[in-house]
């Protein structure tokens, strides 16, 4: 039996895999994956209390959540954020966040000695996410922050990094042929890698820090929402700057 707020939940809807965890330390008590690209909200909260219940442990003996940050979905880090938040509030709980481009990276960096190791995550049709990585003295470092690019500025990015990069992430994979032919002499890393193992996000969860206070979310480019809001607010009969007040305070509180 496990001691109340002895244990730690980690939360990743940053892309369509829904991952749900639950460790003691370094031991991994359960995890659950779901592709939920549009009903995250509905598979959520019941797969959590579920997997709980069939190890036979309830919130109250977690004393801490995890939680991927970013970037990815607007609507999987609004979700997981505000879940967290939800349930760690009325049982003091303290909360850390993950960074998934850091989480991406890990496995492939042990293995890829001194190549350059870029995570590329789709955004949007012809955007991604990416992040460059390297080792350096034996130890992991990056080369550049976590940033947005089209396909064209990304090739050329991970071009300019070194000779023979290790490539993964779901930004590689919806446009292999592309990036085979911008960049011929990359590794592609399969399709495993494009998602973070259980056991790393819960080794990650180990190394960041914790607080009361809310995670914050980390947005690389603003939602398809916040894009074309003008035009959402007009078609509804709102009042553009009253909408964009009204979107800003939602995703600052």
């Amino acid at each position: 039996m496990y001691a109340d707020s002895s244990l730690t939940l980690i939360l990743n809807g940053a892309e369509a895999r829904l991952q749900i965890l639950c460790g003691n330390g370094s031991e991994l008590l359960f995890s659950q994956e779901w592709f939920t690209p549009r009903h995250g909200m509905q598979v959520l909260v019941p797969a959590l209390m579920e997997g709980l219940a069939r190890m036979g442990l309830s919130l109250r003996q977690v004393g801490r959540i995890a939680i991927v940050r970013g970037p990815g979905s607007f609507t999987g880090l609004r979700l997981v954020l505000s879940t967290a938040l939800g349930m760690a509030r009325p049982l003091n709980m303290t909360m850390g966040g993950i960074g998934y481009m850091d989480a991406l990276a890990a496995d492939p960096l042990a293995l890829a000695g001194e190549r350059p190791v870029w995570t590329v995550t789709h955004a949007r049709r012809g955007i991604v996410h990416l992040q460059g990585f390297c080792n350096t003295a034996g130890a992991p470092g990056t080369l550049c922050q976590p940033d947005s690019a089209t396909l064209e500025d990304a090739a050329a990015r991970i071009a300019a990094s070194g000779p023979c990069p290790v490539l993964l992430g779901t930004g590689i994979r919806k446009n292999l042929d592309f990036f085979a032919e911008a960049l011929p002499q990359a590794l592609v890393l399969p399709e495993r890698f494009d998602h973070p193992a259980p056991e790393t996000l819960l080794a990650l969860a180990q190394t960041v820090d914790y607080s009361t206070d809310p995670v914050d979310p980390l947005y690389i480019r603003p939602c398809d929402a916040e894009e074309n809001l003008d035009s959402i607010a007009a078609a509804k009969g709102l009042n553009p700057e009253e909408a964009r007040a009204t979107l800003a305070k939602l995703t600052t509180a």
